[in-house]
């Protein structure tokens, strides 16, 4: 699902969807695994702070000018390609 035309409302859909993706929340119990719980809680940590990140930024956007709005669009563009074309590949496996 390639689109190129995505708009502020798009982002704010995919920060919803993002936020709900198969959300691993770390755990004391990952980290007392050996290396793979370490992995999967570093992991987790990662997605948080990015999902926090997107967030973040679309409400600085949404005061901003067009312009910057435009920019913020063209920049999230292919996170929100391959977000979607990679659930859509989870859903055809399903």
């Amino acid at each position: 699902m390639e689109n190129y035309n995505y708009t502020m409302d798009d982002i704010e859909k995919f920060i919803k969807d993002y936020k709900n993706s198969q959300q691993t929340k770390p755990k004391d119990w990952m980290l007392s695994i050996p290396i793979v719980g370490r992995k999967m809680y570093e992991n987790a940590y990662l997605e948080d702070a990015k999902r926090n990140f997107f967030e973040k930024k679309y409400y600085e956007m949404l005061n901003a000018s067009l312009e910057e709005q435009q920019d913020f669009i063209n920049q999230m563009t292919p996170i929100l390609n391959e977000f979607y074309a990679e659930e859509e590949n989870n859903s055809k496996k399903r």
